[in-house]
C-alpha cells in the first residue's frame, strides 16, 4: 500500500510496482488517518509510508498501524533525512527507512526484504543516525567538561572531523578566534568569506560556479561549499560561523547542513553557559568583596558604647547594601567629655563606603585636636576631604561634644537632619537642633557656626538620618518628619534603647514589605533623672 500526500508520487510508484511480477499494489492513501483506516480494511504486507504530511504525520500514522497490526511492516519512503525524522519513523516500528531518490530495484529489494522481516536503512539516513550520535558524544563530552569552556577547541577536533568525512570543516567565534581548522595544514575559509557571515543568520551551500555573495565565483573543479552562522542565545545575531567544504560527491553538501546546524547550535549554547558561568563567578566575587568591605566597614563603629555615669546611650546602623554611606562614632575626649557623631555620604555603594571612611577617620583625627571646637574639626576636615578626595560626593555630619556633668553640648551641624532635643517635661516642644553651616565636601573656605544646648535630667537627644524619614511604604509614602516627631513624643519617659527600639519598630512596620532603599541609622542619648 502507498501513503502519500501529492498524488504524482503516488502514481510514479504504482506505476512502478506494476513493473514487479512479485509485488501488488493493494490501496493508496493521501493520509495518515485514511491509512490506518485502509490497513485495517486491505490488511496490506507492507506499507511505503510518507513522513511529513499534513494532519495525521508518517510516523504518528506507522505508530497506529503497528499497534493494531503488527504483521504489517512499514517502510519510511521520504525524501528528508533528519536525525529526527529518522529515529521518529523507527521508534514508531517502521522497518526501513529509504530516501525518493531510491532507485527502483533498491526500493523492489526492500520491500520484499520488509516483508521477510529484514531492515533495510538508507545510507543517507544511516549517515544520520551515526552523525547524531557522534553529536550526542560531543554533547555528554561539553557537560562533563569545565563550564568555562577552556576545553571546546580540544573537544570539537577531537569529535567534529568524524561528523563530516571527507571534508575541510573551519569553526570561528567573531572576530578572529578560531575554534577548529581541519585538517590542521588545510587551506582556511577567506575573510570576505567570515565578514559577510556576519550579516546573515540563514545556512547557504554553494556549488562549483555559483556566483558568491561576498564577490567572486567558485571554480569549475573547486569544492562545494557550506556556510552555517551561529546565532548567539541572547543576542540573536551571528557571534561566529560554520565552514564546510568537501572536493567529492559535491552534490551532497546540502545533506551537511542538518548536521552543521545541530553543531552550530551546541556551540552556542556552550558559549552562552560559559558565558553565564563566568558572570556568575565574577558576581560572586564581587559579593564576596561587599560583604568582606561591609565587615571591615562595621569594624569602624564602635564595639561597645561608652559606659557615661548618669547617662544613657543607644545607636544602630542598618545598612540597605552590604556597605553603607551612613555612619555614627563616640569619641572619647579629655576631662570626660564625649564625642557624638553621626553622618551620611551623598551617595550608595562602595564609593559612599570609602568617602564615610575617610570622613570618619578625619573628624575622629582631628576631634582630638580641637577638643572644643567642633566649629574647627570640620574646617578642618573639609580642607582635607577636598584635598585627598575628588570624588564629587559630600557627607552631612552633625557633630557635638557633650560635658556629662554639666550636661551641656557644643554642636555644629553640617548640612544633616536637624537632630531633635525632647525635654522631660514634655511641655515645651521638641526642639531642632539645626543646620549651622552646609555639608563637608562642597566648598573649601565654607564655615560653621558653633551653637550650644544645655540636656536637663530626663531629656533625650534623637540623632537620624534621612534612611528614617524617606523610608517609604507600599504606595510610595514616606514616613516623613512629622511621623518621626509623633512617634519620639510618644516615647518621651523611655529609656534610650527603648525609644531606639520603637522608632526602628515603627519604621519597619510603615514599610511592610517594600525593601529597604536607604541606611537607616539611629543615635539616642539621654541624660538619666
Amino acid at each position: 500500500m502507498i501513503v502519500d500526500d501529492h498524488h504524482m508520487v503516488r502514481k510514479g510508484l504504482a506505476t512502478f510496482l506494476k513493473t514487479q511480477a512479485d509485488l501488488e499494489l493493494v490501496g493508496e492513501a493521501s493520509g495518515g488517518e485514511e491509512a490506518v483506516r485502509l490497513c485495517q480494511q486491505l490488511q496490506p504486507d507492507v506499507v511505503l509510508m510518507d513522513l511529513v504530511m499534513p494532519g495525521m504525520d508518517g510516523a504518528a500514522a506507522t505508530r497506529a498501524i503497528r499497534e493494531h497490526r503488527p504483521e504489517i511492516q512499514v517502510i519510511a519512503l521520504t525524501s528528508f533525512m533528519e536525525r529526527e525524522l529518522v529515529e521518529a519513523a523507527l521508534e514508531a516500528g517502521a522497518i526501513g527507512y529509504l530516501l525518493k531518490n531510491v532507485s527502483p530495484d533498491e526500493l523492489a529489494n526492500a520491500i520484499r526484504a520488509a516483508h521477510a522481516g529484514r531492515p533495510t536503512l538508507a545510507p543517507e539516513a544511516a549517515q544520520a543516525l551515526v552523525q547524531g550520535e557522534k553529536l550526542e558524544r560531543l554533547a555528554h563530552a561539553i557537560v562533563n567538561a569545565p563550564p568555562d569552556a577552556s576545553t571546546l577547541p580540544a573537544l570539537l577536533r577531537e569529535h567534529v572531523p568524524g561528523m563530516f568525512s571527507n571534508c575541510g570543516i573551519e569553526i570561528r567565534i567573531f572576530p578572529d578566534q578560531t575554534l577548529l581548522h581541519h585538517p590542521a595544514d588545510g587551506p582556511s575559509a577567506a575573510d570576505p568569506m567570515w565578514k559577510w557571515l556576519r550579516t546573515t543568520s540563514q545556512t547557504h551551500h554553494f556549488l562549483p560556479g555559483a556566483t558568491l555573495p561576498w564577490g567572486g565565483k567558485r571554480g569549475g573543479a573547486g569544492a562545494t561549499l557550506a556556510v552555517v552562522p551561529i546565532i548567539g542565545i541572547e543576542s540573536k545575531q551571528p557571534v561566529g560561523g560554520i565552514c564546510v567544504w568537501r572536493h567529492r560527491d559535491l552534490d551532497t553538501i546540502a545533506d551537511l547542513l542538518p548536521v552543521a546546524k545541530s553543531l552550530a547550535a551546541q556551540i552556542s549554547s556552550t558559549l552562552h553557559s560559559a558565558q553565564v558561568y563566568a558572570q556568575t563567578l565574577a558576581h560572586e566575587t564581587v559579593a564576596r568583596e561587599l560583604a568582606m568591605a561591609g565587615q571591615i566597614q562595621a569594624s569602624f563603629l564602635p564595639d561597645e558604647l561608652p559606659d557615661v555615669a548618669g547617662w544613657q546611650l543607644a545607636a544602630t546602623l542598618h545598612p540597605a547594601r552590604e556597605t553603607s554611606g551612613d555612619f555614627y562614632d563616640f569619641i572619647l575626649l579629655p576631662d570626660g567629655r564625649l564625642g557624638i557623631v553621626i553622618a551620611d555620604v551623598a551617595d550608595k555603594g562602595m564609593g559612599a563606603a570609602l568617602y564615610m571612611a575617610l570622613s570618619r577617620t578625619l573628624i575622629r583625627t582631628y576631634a582630638t585636636e580641637y577638643l572644643t571646637r567642633p566649629d574647627l574639626v570640620f574646617n578642618a576636615a573639609n580642607r582635607r576631604i577636598l584635598m585627598d578626595a575628588r570624588a564629587g560626593l559630600f557627607v552631612t555630619v552633625f557633630y557635638g561634644i557633650l560635658d556629662p556633668g554639666s550636661g551641656t553640648l557644643h554642636y555644629c551641624n553640617a548640612g544633616h537632619h536637624p537632630p531633635y532635643l525632647l525635654r522631660a517635661d514634655d511641655r515645651e516642644p521638641i526642639q531642632e537642633l539645626r543646620r549651622t553651616g552646609m555639608a563637608l565636601g562642597v566648598i573649601e573656605d565654607a564655615t560653621w557656626e558653633q551653637a550650644t544646648v544645655r540636656l536637663a535630667p530626663g531629656d533625650m537627644l534623637v540623632l537620624y538620618t534621612d534612611g528614617i524619614t524617606d523610608a517609604e511604604d507600599g504606595t510610595g509614602s514616606f514616613f516623613g518628619r512629622e511621623r518621626l516627631r509623633e512617634t519620639v513624643r510618644a516615647h518621651v519617659g523611655c529609656s534610650a534603647q527603648d525609644m531606639q527600639d520603637a522608632l526602628i519598630a515603627e519604621v519597619h512596620e510603615f514599610m511592610g514589605e517594600t525593601p529597604q532603599f536607604d541606611d537607616i541609622t539611629l543615635v539616642i542619648v539621654k541624660e538619666v533623672l
